[in-house]
């Protein structure tokens, strides 16, 4: 038996530079002395499980801290660790077990295994990997050949003094780059006239104008569009840019070209409206703010709302209203669908679903509910498990991308996979909830899942749909970057204008068309009369580049 006599410990070393640890062995000899020694060890116990949590509170708290303050939402797997294990210590051993950590950590390995597989499997067969993009490439860079011929002195053998052979070619490349200038057109059209009757003056006819009397070429109109609504530079520094390159154009100029662009572009964006509200098959939206002048407002500013809807993860809209109401909003441009509809809770977009203003059926985005326990992780270990189900239900979605599932397979693939994660989420969400005050962050959390449970779990049946509305939020951080620079919009009108472009330099980009050649071009076909029965071959997705002429042939 261990020998518990108090004249055996002596701590005075300990007692300067750790008083609560004499306070503790005093208490602990006292205990002793009266022959309690049972107590005593249980006592000495307890004091060790305090110092073994504030040691990991401590951990915690230097993760945290090595986050740097980022406002990522990725949960550290460190991190997570810990807030999993403090979980389990607080809802005791019944609950631990419930849990099962080794369970969960086989199953995440389990699952990484299975993606580390298809990614291995998808670069052996030839797909793009990690490594498959590095090194600088080029598109639709016109490509010079520079013949390079061998000295005469070189073309005779040092050894035996022999004429030498061309046997072929080595070639190696350079990539130059020819600084933007302007180059100034002047057209001499001829005149002619009758020389008999002095009647009936003929003049060659001029180039096509995008803007009448504007000396503004397509391209032109074309660069300061992409300068301010897909590179975010505001008017007065492009105006400075040009200056440096041997143009001076007024802002206010620059201001005037963007509008009539907008107004010549406009029917095609309609088109993309009208395609989203009727043609497709998903539809996402969200919105945010833009500052607009406006001399009515007490302050001279009035917060204005730009609202994106992306159909099918192709066609980009942006609607502008002067305020964030319904009724301008959401419930006019998307009356009448009767398709999905993806969006957040707001309840904004309540009468899309309740046939108010339109009859569409309601898919929920996880990455909204996720936000609100990732607020809460630096401060409630509970959110460690319901985040690690979701973290789970995303890297399901990953392993079906690699393995390139159909949308009936990818379905069948969620009941099979991602089902019995929802379930857990589920069991676990209702009784935290419950026992919860409803005012706290935490309930709240919980709160938005359960009451968006049908509409988050859609993405079961579907496999068409998405798990959350991330691309809408992507096509918004685009209005976002653009208003940290040029602050606000002009006016309402030139806000209605500003959504105009966006809508179309968002769609080419899901495109994956250039912007600046795409604008050039059918700027220069709108302004030579195109026919508006054709308009569809104007929108990205269906228009077809023009030859290059500069492009010669190696």
């Amino acid at each position: 038996m261990t020998d518990l006599n108090p004249s055996r410990y002596d701590l005075k070393g300990a007692d300067a530079a750790h008083p609560a640890l004499a306070e503790v062995r005093d208490a602990a000899l006292a205990l002793l002395a009266e022959g309690e020694q049972e107590e005593a060890f249980e006592f000495l116990l307890a004091a060790l499980a305090a110092v073994l949590r504030k040691s990991r509170e401590l951990e915690f708290l230097v993760a945290k801290l090595r986050r740097g303050g980022r406002s990522s939402e990725r949960l550290d797997p460190k991190q997570l660790a810990l807030l999993f294990e403090e979980l389990a210590e607080q809802l005791g051993p019944e609950g631990a077990q419930a849990l099962d950590g080794e369970v969960e950590a086989r199953e995440d390995a389990a699952l990484e295994g299975e993606i580390e597989a298809e990614e291995e499997a998808r670069k052996a067969r030839g797909g793009t990997g990690p490594g498959r993009r590095r090194g600088w490439r080029t598109r639709n860079v016109p490509r010079e050949i520079h013949q390079v011929a061998l000295e005469p002195e070189a073309r005779t053998c040092s050894h035996c003094g022999g004429p030498k052979h061309k046997i072929g070619v080595d070639v190696s490349r350079e990539l130059d780059y020819v600084p933007g200038r302007f180059v100034e057109h002047e057209y001499h059209r001829e005149k002619w006239a009758c020389g008999a009757c002095k009647w009936g003056v003929s003049t060659a006819p001029a180039p096509a104008k995008v803007i009448p009397r504007s000396a503004a070429s397509p391209a032109l109109l074309a660069h300061v569009v992409v300068s301010k609504y897909v590179d975010h530079t505001p008017l007065h520094r492009l105006h400075r840019i040009y200056d440096r390159s041997g143009a001076s154009i007024p802002v206010s100029t620059l201001s005037d070209w963007v509008g009539e662009v907008a107004e010549r572009v406009e029917p095609l964006v309609e088109r993309l409206a009208e395609r989203i509200v009727r043609d497709a098959y998903v539809v996402g939206t969200d919105a945010t703010g833009l500052a607009v002048l406006d001399p009515t407002s007490p302050e001279g500013i009035q917060r204005g709302t730009i609202w994106c809807v992306v159909g099918d993860g192709q066609d980009v809209v942006f609607r502008y209203t002067p305020t964030g109401e319904g009724q301008t909003g959401p419930w006019t441009f998307l009356a009448r669908r009767s398709g999905y509809i993806q969006a957040d809770a707001a309840s904004v977009f309540d009468r899309l679903f309740t046939g108010q203003a339109a009859s569409a059926l309601e898919v929920a985005c996880w990455a909204h509910g996720r936000r609100r326990l990732v607020a809460l992780q630096d401060t409630d270990c509970r959110v460690a498990y319901p985040l690690k189900l979701i973290a789970r239900l995303y890297r399901l979605e990953h392993l079906a991308d690699l393995r390139e599932l159909s949308p009936e397979e990818r379905a069948e693939f969620r009941r099979r996979r991602s089902q019995p994660q929802l379930d857990k989420l589920k069991r676990w969400l209702v009784p935290m909830a419950a026992n919860e005050p409803p005012s706290s962050d935490f309930a709240q959390a919980c709160g938005y899942l359960l009451n968006q449970w049908e509409a988050l779990t859609r993405f079961l049946d579907d496999g068409r749909l998405q798990l959350d509305n991330n691309l809408v939020e992507r096509q918004l951080r685009d209005i976002a970057l653009g208003r940290k620079n040029y602050l606000f919009a002009g006016s309402h009108d030139a806000a209605r204008r500003t959504a105009t472009l966006y809508s179309l330099t968002r769609t080419a980009a899901l495109h994956e068309v250039a912007p600046l050649p795409y604008l050039s071009d059918i700027l220069k076909k709108l302004a030579g009369g195109w026919p508006a029965e054709r308009l569809d071959e104007l929108l990205p997705g269906s228009w077809q580049p023009p030859p290059d002429p500069c492009e010669r042939a190696p």
